[in-house]
């Protein structure tokens, strides 16, 4: 036998070496092809299967294209075509968990810090306001038909500027669920959280935040709107207001809220309240919310407060008329599970999706039943506070009065002395008017963005007595909202 040479032996090692990386590329190539032509039938018969097409996608918070009907004319057009090629991307199956990874993955890129992206518009200086021209605690009015043993407990309670909340309130009765994040008051030595603004809206970690722009003309016509209103109306019913601070100035961290650029709300909600004259009712809560700021008093995936925000300001504001709040152990807690608000909507912030609010309702132990008028004019029944969780997770505020309809009445079967409250609102006045059923007869609500007609008309068909304005800070400071509140207030 013939001994190869060394020469020889590294030539057929290279050559066998050769032959087995073509082996294995030609094998790797085939396994890519396999691979990617199984991608493509299993992803043509996934699209195919119309079960699984979604009908609404609660990321981007819209219904969905349909599947077009046929007729000869689009047929012939070419629309019909067009539209199913539509509907077809519009409704792949999965699109919304699609969408999220996607948005996942871009939010990943770089550093993440407190860069803007959009515009927030600069606001205006609010001017100083001295304290000792309007007295907040104890407004003309207020208590002034009450016997005058009630009438000294409520000056009493009133004496207390930040409304403190003992309103018949357990906080035991408030299970861990409905306990938001600590927020601690700082030093001034404490770093703030990194987070980024997309247009409006500053996101940090798994919150959300408004930012918020006083702008004195719009201020201006706003305390104007409610005094011409007092002035209108005095002699036939209170009128009252109520500004609610957004949850940027009361439950964001100091040294973080510090460290952005928002006009402070608190200054700017005492400056309006000086603008009213002695014939409105100003219900202040900015330092009641921030007392309660590391409960679960505002939502961290939506603009609006929970029900137990809207329950304190419900104590304050019946504290001040002179009323005895109802407990919160007296109504039904309902909890409606996952939800994720306007801010997810409006940012698609994956860290919001993926830290959901739960959404906490509260059910009136008198009567659930309300009315409402529906887009089509029609008087429709409905429930005051219902069960939404079943529902799309970014629609479950319309548990509260049916959502935003122009017009509502609730009244209690259990009262009978004739007491009526009209409610003038944007959604924020949602969450608060299922409380004020316990005390009042009658119940009415107008969303003034919606409704046709006038305050003063209603006072005047219904007898009236009593009438609460409620806004969040920021629509004060909206021109459109200003415009829409001038109109039912003429």
């Amino acid at each position: 036998m013939k001994l190869l040479g060394k020469n020889e032996v590294e030539g057929r090692i290279d050559k066998t070496t050769a032959k087995y990386r073509e082996y294995v590329i030609k094998k790797a190539a085939i396994v890519k092809i396999v691979v990617f032509l199984s991608m493509i039938v299993i992803g043509a018969a996934v699209s195919l299967m119309i079960p699984l097409r979604p009908t609404e996608s609660i990321t981007e918070r819209r219904t969905l294209s349909k599947f077009p009907t046929f007729t000869f004319e689009s047929f012939w057009s070419g629309e019909y075509f067009t539209a199913i090629d539509t509907w077809f991307s519009d409704t792949f199956p999965g699109r919304d968990n699609l969408i999220v990874c996607s948005e996942a993955l871009e939010n990943m890129y770089g550093i993440q810090t407190n860069s803007i992206h959009g515009e927030v518009i600069v606001g205006d200086d609010i001017p100083d306001v001295d304290l000792t021209e309007y007295d907040l605690t104890i407004n003309a009015g207020a208590v002034e038909d009450l016997e005058d043993s009630e009438t000294e407990t409520a000056r009493e309670i009133l004496s207390d500027q930040t409304y403190i909340s003992d309103y018949s309130y357990d906080s035991a009765s408030i299970s861990a669920s409905d306990v938001g994040m600590e927020v601690e008051d700082t030093d001034g030595t404490t770093a703030a959280k990194a987070g980024e603004s997309l247009g409006s809206i500053f996101v940090v970690e798994d919150s959300a935040y408004n930012y918020y722009t006083f702008l004195q003309s719009e201020s201006d016509r706003y305390a104007n709107i409610v005094n011409n209103l007092a002035n209108t109306l005095d002699g036939k019913a209170k009128v009252y207001d109520m500004i609610v601070p957004t949850s940027i100035d009361i439950t964001l961290d100091d040294a973080t809220r510090n460290s952005i650029s928002s006009s402070n709300q608190k200054k700017a909600i005492l400056y309006m309240f000086s603008k009213m004259n002695n014939k409105v009712g100003k219900c202040y809560i900015y330092d009641l919310l921030r007392e309660h700021r590391n409960e679960y008093i505002y939502f961290r995936t939506d603009h609006h407060w929970t029900s137990l925000g809207a329950y304190y300001a419900y104590g304050a504001f019946m504290t001040q008329i002179g009323k005895s709040p109802a407990s919160l152990d007296s109504f039904t807690r309902l909890d409606c599970g996952n939800f994720v608000g306007s801010f997810y909507t409006q940012t698609r912030a994956t860290s919001l999706y993926g830290s959901p609010d739960n959404f906490v309702a509260y059910v009136p132990p008198s009567t659930n039943k309300m009315q409402f008028v529906n887009s089509d004019n029609v008087l429709t029944n409905y429930n005051i506070v219902t069960d939404v969780t079943g529902w799309n997770i970014t629609s479950k505020y319309s548990a509260f009065i049916g959502g935003d309809n122009s017009y509502s009445t609730i009244t209690n079967p259990n009262i009978n002395d004739g007491s009526s409250i009209l409610v003038i609102k944007e959604s924020f006045g949602n969450a608060l008017v299922p409380y004020l059923t316990e005390n009042f007869q009658n119940v009415y609500v107008i969303d003034y963005r919606y409704y046709q007609g006038t305050v003063s008309e209603l006072v005047d068909q219904y007898n009236i007595g009593t009438v609460l304005f409620i806004n969040n800070v920021t629509a004060t400071s909206t021109s459109a909202r200003i415009n829409d509140l001038a109109n039912v207030c003429q």
